[in-house]
C-alpha cells in the first residue's frame, strides 16, 4: 500500500481512480486494510496490474461495489469476484439484467437506504443514464468526509445536489466538451443519446453546477468519464477551474482521471480536523492557483 501522508499510526482515507472512460472504469476507496473498488470495467488482468503498480494486493479487496451493468462497469467484476471470492454489491435492478454474472456472492444495495461495507456508509440513489435496469450515484460517509460519486449521469437534479452539497470530495463525470461532441465523428443518433438527458453529463453542464451548486464543504473535484474522441482533458480541466473561478472558490482542487493510467491517489487526512486547508495527492498535480 502506497504510503500515507499525516500523523504515523493515523488511517487516513484514500481514493484513487485506476481508471475511467468509455473503455472501462474502476475506482479504489480505502482506509487501512478497509478497501472496496467502485464498478471494475477494465479486465480482471489490468484492474490487477493497476492496483500492484500502487502496492495494493487485489486480494486485500473487501467488496465490489456497481453503479450500473453496462460493459465498462462490469467487465472485468465477476472475474474479480470470483477469483478473490469478494461480494459484489448492486441494486436490484440490475442484478435483474446481471444475474448471469457468476459472482462468487452477492451483496444488496438499496436506493435511498445506506449501508455499511468495509467500514464506509454508502447510500445509493438514483441518476438519469440509460442502462437497462438502473443506475445510481452514491453518497458515501467516511471518518474524514463526505464523497459524493456520479460518473454517469445525463443530469443533475435537486436530489443529487442536495446529496452532494455537504461533500468534502466530488466524483463527477466531465465526459465531452459540447462544441467537440457536435463536430465529432459519432452518427447524429449517437450524438443525441449522449447529450440527451439520460446520457452524459458535458463539461459545460458540470460547470453550472459548480458555478451555482457548489457545497462549502467541498475541497477536491475528479473529473471523471472523459471521453477520449469528444474531449480534451485540459479543457475539462479548464472548463472546471474557470467555473470555481467564478464560484470565489479557487481552494478546490481539481485532478482529472485517465483512461490509461492510474490517477493521482486524494489524500482525505488533512480535511479531518477544522481549518486545515486541503487534501494531499501522491503525485505532483497542478494546484488550484
Amino acid at each position: 500500500m502506497r504510503e500515507v501522508r499525516g500523523v504515523i499510526g493515523v488511517q487516513r482515507v484514500q481514493l484513487t481512480v485506476l481508471g475511467s472512460g468509455s473503455a472501462g472504469n474502476a475506482t479504489l476507496l480505502q482506509r487501512g486494510d478497509q478497501r472496496v473498488l467502485i464498478d471494475v470495467g477494465l479486465s480482471y488482468r489490468e484492474v490487477a496490474r493497476r492496483l500492484d503498480s500502487i502496492e495494493v494486493p487485489p486480494e486485500s479487496i473487501g467488496a465490489v461495489i456497481i453503479t450500473h451493468a453496462h460493459g465498462d462497469h462490469v467487465r472485468g467484476a465477476a472475474l474479480f469476484s470470483r477469483r478473490h471470492a469478494v461480494p459484489v454489491h448492486v441494486t436490484p435492478a440490475t442484478r435483474a439484467v446481471w444475474d448471469d454474472a457468476g459472482v462468487s456472492s452477492w451483496g444488496d444495495l438499496r436506493c435511498d437506504t445506506t449501508s455499511e461495507i468495509c467500514g464506509f456508509r454508502f447510500t445509493p440513489f438514483a441518476v438519469s443514464h440509460d442502462a437497462a435496469g438502473e443506475t445510481v450515484a452514491f453518497q458515501i460517509e467516511t471518518p474524514d468526509g463526505g464523497i459524493g460519486f456520479a460518473t454517469d449521469v445525463g443530469v443533475l437534479t435537486p436530489s443529487l445536489r442536495a446529496r452532494f452539497r455537504d461533500c468534502c470530495v466530488l466524483v463527477m463525470e466531465s465526459n465531452h466538451a459540447t462544441d467537440l461532441l457536435e463536430v465529432g465523428p459519432y452518427a447524429r443518433s449517437t450524438k443525441a443519446r449522449i447529450s440527451g438527458a439520460h446520457g452524459h453529463l458535458s463539461n459545460e453542464s458540470l460547470a453550472v453546477f459548480v458555478r451555482e451548486h457548489l457545497g462549502r464543504a467541498v475541497r477536491c473535484l475528479v473529473l471523471a468519464h472523459l471521453s477520449r474522441v469528444n474531449n480534451v482533458p485540459e479543457i475539462a480541466e479548464m472548463t472546471c477551474r474557470e467555473a470555481l473561478e467564478a464560484r470565489g472558490r479557487r481552494d478546490v482542487l481539481v485532478v482529472v482521471s485517465r483512461q490509461d493510467r492510474v490517477t493521482e491517489t486524494v489524500d482525505f487526512g488533512d480535511w479531518a480536523a477544522p481549518g486545515r486547508p486541503r487534501a494531499t495527492v501522491s503525485r505532483q498535480v497542478a494546484l488550484p492557483f
